[in-house]
């Protein structure tokens, strides 16, 4: 037997799962039994769900130091339709990104539009924006449309809590969740990196000293296989002076160790 050790990078997420896949001596009895393993391996891995391209998506270009805006409507101002309070947002963002260039200053976000309701509630905007240290009044003089609430991304509990948030809308209007994006981002942010290789069956993994365990379920196993996988943020290195920086492979990469408890 043999194992697919896959990793996905994102920033300092990292999420690892490891699982049994059959080889060409593997029974038909094997194979029905790892398929199982495979499809667990799959559901957890592959991003499926809509909640979870964004969190690997906020986790690779945002940090605490980035921003969370709600922008609301006053009577005066509020849009007849989704449509038109998109057109607005993006008038926003055309300004606030021409404002930001004569200074030199990049501009990455992604929004969503709510309105919260089947039958039509208050629309609103939520954005994740890039932070220069002087954002709100800014901000604020190119939305004269209502208010515009700001907070800190360190606020929220992780980036799985932020990006199911954001998602809320289609869950909370009873409506089904296909893993379709219902949110809008500016042009070249950052993917999340997949590696994907075989390793030996006797190969678990570990997160790497300092880094803070998010989830570590417990495996899914059958007789013939078994899946396992953590989700973890990195820890926050600082970097002595003068100091050679660390190769990226080894500060994004897994412990893996076998069975006996060596590292390999």
């Amino acid at each position: 037997m043999a194992k697919r050790l896959k990793t996905i990078t994102a920033g300092r997420l990292v999420i690892v799962g490891c699982y049994t896949i059959p080889t060409p001596r593997s029974s038909d009895r094997e194979r029905r039994a790892l398929r199982e393993i495979s499809t667990a391996a799959q559901m957890r891995m592959n991003l499926i769900r809509s909640w979870q391209k964004l969190e690997a998506l906020l986790a690779a270009n945002f940090t605490r130091r980035d921003l969370h805006l709600v922008f609301t409507y006053d009577d005066e101002h509020l849009p007849v339709s989704r449509a038109e309070a998109v057109k607005l947002m993006k008038k926003l963002i055309r300004l606030l990104r021409e404002y930001r260039k004569a200074r030199g200053q990049e501009t990455k976000y992604i929004y969503v539009t709510e309105q919260l309701s089947a039958e039509g509630g208050r629309l609103h905007h939520h954005m994740i924006l890039n932070s220069t240290g002087a954002d709100l009044e800014v901000i604020r003089s190119l939305w004269p449309y209502g208010s515009v609430e700001l907070e800190p991304l360190d606020l929220w509990e992780g980036y799985e809590a932020l990006a199911k948030y954001l998602t809320k809308e289609p869950r909370e209007c009873g409506k089904a969740e296909s893993g379709a994006r219902t949110w809008a981002a500016s042009i070249g942010l950052k993917k999340p990196k997949v590696e994907s290789e075989i390793v030996r069956d006797n190969i678990t993994v570990a997160a790497p000293p300092g880094a803070i365990i998010l989830s570590s379920p417990p495996p899914i196993e059958n007789e013939f296989g078994i899946f396992t996988t953590i989700k973890y943020y990195l820890p926050i290195r600082k970097e002595k002076k003068g100091a050679r920086p660390p190769r990226k492979r080894q500060q994004n990469s897994p412990r893996v160790f076998i069975r006996s408890g060596n590292q390999v």
